[in-house]
């Protein structure tokens, strides 16, 4: 999982950028009819594949040699799996919280009972994290499946097949039937869908919280003083 967030951190990385690059007037505009404009459109479809190339990697399918989300779910994907990641998150917040009182009374009966008080505390705390970890793999197991039977997917996994990691004439998945065209957006609303399932399997893989949105508003904030301090002059 770690590996597969920071995949997906680069994806988040390109997705800044292209919002000024491929989505925004910021660098367009600046751009007259000209020889330098035919350079700047490959500039603008590189920056937008790449993006999409990255994109689908992560939902690519399942194998041990690969670090993405289907791959990582079909690990989990299983009771007894998510059992023991629930009580290993259980055992974390019992064995490793403190049973010491800031302010303990001076009476010893009152101070034994003040701990029992607070080692019930962390347990019922640690079942509700267990609890918490159950619902919340469950859930990106069925979102995950949401997204790989979803029409959107196959959509931009066709574009990736055929013309962006390949060159065919036919895709396998348009012999087995019809296959919707990619729309402008589809890689956002993926890269959005994406965020909480990989946000919930990091947690209560790794024993750790993460927040994409903090490296969204980071990276977004690196775009911005890049791109809309970048000015073309004089082209031809």
């Amino acid at each position: 999982m770690t590996k597969v967030l920071d995949h997906f951190l680069y994806v988040v990385e390109l997705h800044a950028n292209n919002s000024f690059v491929v989505f925004s007037p910021v660098l367009a505009s600046q751009i007259p009819q000209s020889y330098a404009a035919n350079a700047f459109n490959v500039f603008q479809r590189s920056m937008h594949q790449i993006e999409i190339v990255r994109l689908c990697a992560i939902w690519d399918g399942v194998d041990l040699d690969k670090e993405n989300i289907p791959t990582a779910v079909a690990l989990i994907d299983g009771d007894e799996i998510i059992e023991v990641l629930a009580e290993e998150t259980r055992s974390h917040w019992v064995n490793g919280a403190s049973e010491r009182l800031l302010n303990p009374s001076n009476d010893p009966a009152l101070a034994a009972i003040e701990r029992e008080m607070v080692v019930a505390s962390n347990r019922q705390f640690a079942d509700e994290q267990a609890s918490k970890a159950r619902t919340e793999l469950t859930q990106a197991i069925a979102d995950t499946r949401a997204v790989l039977g979803s029409a959107r997917l196959a959509s931009i996994m066709n574009i990736r097949d055929k013309h962006l990691a390949h060159s065919l004439e036919t895709t396998r998945r348009e012999k087995n039937g019809p296959v919707q065209p990619m729309k402008y957006g589809d890689e956002t609303e993926l890269l959005n869908a994406s965020i909480p399932i990989i946000e919930r399997l990091y947690c209560w893989v790794n024993g750790t919280s993460f927040s994409i949105e903090q490296s969204q508003e980071i990276d977004q904030k690196n775009a911005e003083a890049l791109w809309t301090g970048c000015k073309f002059m004089d082209l031809h």
